[in-house]
């Protein structure tokens, strides 16, 4: 019992740096879309801003395809995280997953400051009703499926590194397991955005 507690918190200190560090990846990429968009040319931040107001127009006439919102939000992020998942099985995958998690916080930090950009102080409310509660539920799964992916993929280095045996069919149930309850929270997250994020979002509406 000794001599496993010290591994136990070797494994959680190690899962925390993982954390903290898929955490960092993620806060950075929000950090350069956000300053994205201030380098942008005048034409170009003219067309995103265009599009921002699109968006919230057509939320506030009433004139979403609901359907069409709910197929292509869960298509999107369904192939995003079925990616992850197959990249985890391969060590090359380690560095491509690492740049899908800073490329999802750069396209919210970029949607954020392209708010902010538009609708000024107000706008601080709009991105907060952009990003609430769907963005965050999708941003945890990606966080967690990354987390999983590179735990694998790094087990998978360290196995062939040190040409150790792994028991591969176990640990890919598991995987599989992480997996299906990420789909599960993808679904209802779409069901959200689609059905329920457009009234919050219209609370917003209200002050433009």
């Amino acid at each position: 019992m000794n001599k496993l507690m010290p591994k136990l918190k070797l494994s959680s200190f190690k899962g925390k740096q993982l954390y903290l560090f898929l955490l960092l990846v993620f806060l950075v990429g929000i950090l350069f879309g956000s300053i994205f968009i201030t380098i942008l040319n005048e034409q170009d931040k003219s067309t995103v801003i265009t599009q921002i107001t699109s968006f919230f127009d057509q939320i506030k006439n009433n004139k979403t395809d609901y359907l069409n919102v709910f197929k292509n939000g869960l298509t999107s992020n369904l192939i995003y995280i079925v990616a992850i998942w197959l990249l985890g099985i391969s060590i090359i995958g380690i560095p491509i997953i690492i740049m899908m998690l800073f490329l999802k916080g750069f396209v919210i930090g970029f949607s954020i400051a392209a708010i902010i950009a538009k609708y000024k102080l107000i706008g601080i409310l709009g991105a907060l009703t952009y990003i609430f509660p769907h963005v965050i539920i999708f941003v945890l799964v990606i966080f967690m499926m990354s987390y999983y992916s590179l735990k694998l993929s790094f087990g998978l280095l360290r196995a062939v590194i040190e040409r150790k045996s792994i028991h591969f069919s176990e640990i890919i149930n598991r995987y599989s397991f992480a997996m299906l309850i990420s789909i599960i929270i993808v679904v209802i997250g779409s069901a959200i955005e689609t059905f329920i994020s457009p009234y919050i979002i219209k609370l917003f509406l209200i002050f433009i």
